[in-house]
């Protein structure tokens, strides 16, 4: 285990939230604990002070991390999704687009399929829960091979996702089956 995991554990720190103390993603503190990337002087320095500080500095501290929930930013994203386990590429069926604000989702696929929902932050986990409806039009067809035949079919889609910073990936569940989604942020929405 590398210095940097040792520290964070006995500060009782986990690595997003360490992250979100020094403002970076967690992917450059996941590079970091993998000795990927050096870790920076002033983090070490930083480290140190937690390490070496007394109790009540440490507590002054960690309460910054109640202030600085992540929020995923309102804006637009494109959505693509596929068979788990295979690449997701540009241009195919699964490609779709989403905009996110204040907690509501909203969006349309490349098939025609559009979606409504929300999202919240869960603490706990330190991800973002998605709860999306797709309606799916008539003689469409999900990716999974769910058919709705004449009628069409209202569909509820759950994923969780790490912040989307520029882009976050999960398995998502549509209809039961297991389904390969990415979320990357586009940019702002209109003023």
């Amino acid at each position: 285990m590398g210095w940097l995991k040792r520290v964070l554990d006995r500060l009782g720190l986990k690595q997003t939230d360490f992250a979100r103390l020094l403002d970076v993603s967690p992917r450059t503190v996941s590079l970091w604990a993998t000795g990927e990337v050096a870790l920076p002087g002033p983090v070490k320095a930083y480290l140190r002070m937690l390490q070496f500080a007394d109790e009540s500095r440490r507590t002054l501290e960690f309460a910054r991390l109640a202030a600085k929930d992540p929020t995923v930013h309102d804006g637009l994203y494109s959505l693509r999704y596929g068979p788990l386990g295979e690449p997701l590429k540009p241009g195919q069926a699964g490609d779709g687009l989403a905009l996110l604000k204040a907690g509501r989702i909203v969006g349309s696929d490349g098939g025609g399929g559009k979606f409504e929902g929300s999202y919240q932050f869960d603490r706990a986990r330190g991800t973002f829960h998605f709860r999306v409806w797709l309606r799916v039009p008539p003689e469409g067809q999900l990716i999974t091979g769910f058919d709705t035949v004449h009628a069409g079919a209202l569909v509820e889609v759950v994923a969780e996702l790490d912040w989307p910073d520029p882009f976050a990936s999960t398995v998502a569940h549509v209809a039961g089956q297991p389904l390969s989604l990415a979320l990357t942020y586009l940019g702002p929405l209109p003023a």
